[in-house]
């Protein structure tokens, strides 16, 4: 398949080259662990400037010391009781009074071994995010940097931090920093992920309080390397043998990115992956689900509970990549990630919520086209649906229209969005297309049906093309890069959401979807 070789080559060189930069072997010279004094250490991930998970959740400090059964006690300083923890096996892990005071707050950690003081510590939410090179590609290369940045600088209550590139084929206990705890300043903001740091600008004018980032990314990787073994365990093994800048063995940046930070109490995870899993599109609807399952199973473990064993999961659709109209891998992978209900949340995916990207398309990116610039509005799309489905503000519409009823008769096909409660917004009459009886499957060329009529909730096409057999499928959007900019067919009028793909067996005589 030599359209999904060049993408991935261009994926790797992106990646390689953003490995290679200074930034990164500056990044790990040193790790400041707050001000430490003796034996007695926190996790590395913990430093001045950071966000603890807030209230009614309990953020959870964890570390090392030398004199096993010796007592540590830790306190937000001002702010309620002391508390304490035994050494054991040379580790030690408490968990604070639920706190919902933004701080700052000084965080003082003592037992015999030493003293350990957190200075400038706030309490917001703190979301994960994670990923291959869309999730990776930072602020200083979206379009209108310079003003994104300048923009962001103003927002010190949202405080972040990143992971070192590295790969382990073992569990790693304490992980390797590449970016400690950071208020806001433009040389980190300019090398930190875009998506995950709008998403929290956008958020936080909804929620006002401060937000944690903790970015853990690297570009051209599948999702097999950020699985844990209990995942890819029930899932069909799938071997990426043609990665060649990037971990892809399984587990091994689960192993050395992730593992340690399950201890942190998170508010919810940020997911943008999936390139590299568009050449077996069918599995990894398994290995998403497992994935979710086994961070949530574990994060909630490790964390004594504070950590939700339902934490809400957002991700991004895949996006466009090239101007030239193929199928190929990429639909069948969107609709893997929506487990093959052409949405999120659904019945296999309870609190996962999805951001469409397939119309942010960036033909001409001088990043290749495979990286759009476009994140900000991935970032408010995420946004809307985590209010919804993360936050509970119901009221938010999040999704964009989806069909919920198919009529036919004669050589028209009648789509109805929302059981009739859709605003739609015609963009043009292209994008659905039809497959006949035995003749369908994921990969071919469908026939075109192109919009003949619409009513503010449906549509009708023309399915002449299939003659007098029955039309089997009805499928939207299904090409690798199916618009141009915001140009695709379907479209909420209110909201401006775009319908997401679609791939739907129709009825015999039509009816009801699902």
């Amino acid at each position: 398949m030599r359209w999904w070789t060049n993408i991935i080559l261009r994926e790797n060189r992106f990646a390689e080259h953003l490995k290679m930069t200074p930034v990164v072997f500056l990044a790990c010279v040193s790790i400041i662990l707050g001000h430490v004094h003796g034996a007695l250490k926190l996790a590395s991930y913990y430093s001045d400037h950071m966000v603890l998970q807030r209230g009614p959740q309990q953020a959870v400090l964890w570390g090392f010391a030398n004199t096993e059964g010796d007592t540590v006690t830790a306190q937000a300083m001002g702010q309620g009781s002391a508390v304490t923890s035994k050494v054991q096996n040379g580790k030690w892990k408490l968990m604070l009074p639920a706190i919902t005071n933004p701080g700052p707050f000084t965080i003082d950690v003592k037992s015999h071994d030493g003293h350990v003081t957190l200075h400038d510590v706030l309490f917001g939410d703190v979301w994960l995010c994670s990923g291959q090179s869309n999730m990776e590609f930072e602020m200083k290369k979206v379009m209108n940097a310079s003003t994104e940045i300048q923009k962001g600088l103003t927002f010190q209550t949202i405080r972040y931090m990143k992971t070192q590139w590295a790969q382990s084929n073992t569990t790693v206990e304490d992980l390797q920093v590449g970016q400690q705890w950071t208020v806001p300043t433009e040389a980190t903001l300019k090398e930190f992920s875009a998506v995950c740091y709008l998403y929290a600008e956008y958020l936080q004018s909804h929620l006002n309080y401060p937000i944690g980032l903790i970015g853990s990314y690297w570009g051209g990787t599948p999702i097999e390397a950020w699985s844990p073994p209990e995942a890819t365990r029930v899932c069909p093994v799938v071997t990426h043998s043609y990665v060649d800048c990037c971990p892809h063995d399984p587990h091994v940046l689960w192993n050395a990115k992730i593992y340690a930070l399950r201890a942190m109490t998170m508010y919810g995870v940020l997911w943008y992956q999936g390139e590299s899993n568009a050449d077996h599109t069918a599995e990894y609807d398994c290995q998403q689900k497992a994935m979710i399952r086994e961070w949530r199973a574990q994060f909630n473990r490790e964390s004594m509970g504070q950590t939700r064993a339902d934490f809400p999961f957002g991700y991004v659709q895949l996006g466009a990549i090239d101007d030239k109209g193929y199928v190929g891998g990429f639909p069948a992978l969107r609709w893997s990630q929506t487990a093959n209900h052409g949405y999120s949340p659904n019945s296999d995916q309870h609190n996962v919520f999805m951001a469409v990207a397939m119309d942010l398309p960036d033909f001409q990116s001088p990043y290749i086209a495979i990286h759009p610039r476009y994140k900000q509005e991935v970032a408010q799309r995420l946004v809307k649906s985590a209010l919804n489905v993360a936050y509970g503000h119901k009221g938010v519409k999040f999704q964009g229209p989806f069909p919920t009823k198919i009529l036919t008769s004669g050589n028209t096909l009648t789509i109805e969005f929302d059981a009739g409660s859709a605003h739609l917004d015609i963009r043009n009459t292209h994008g659905i297309e039809i497959c006949c009886s035995g003749s369908c499957n994921m990969i071919n060329n469908a026939i075109a049906a192109p919009i003949t009529a619409h009513s503010q909730s449906s549509v009708t096409v023309d399915s002449s093309g299939c003659g007098s057999q029955h039309v089997q499928v009805v499928r939207y959007a299904w090409r690798t890069s199916p618009c141009h900019l915001l140009q695709c067919a379907v479209y909420d009028s209110v909201t401006g959401l775009p319908a997401p793909t679609f791939y739907l067996t129709v009825p015999q005589g039509g009816g009801l979807i699902g």
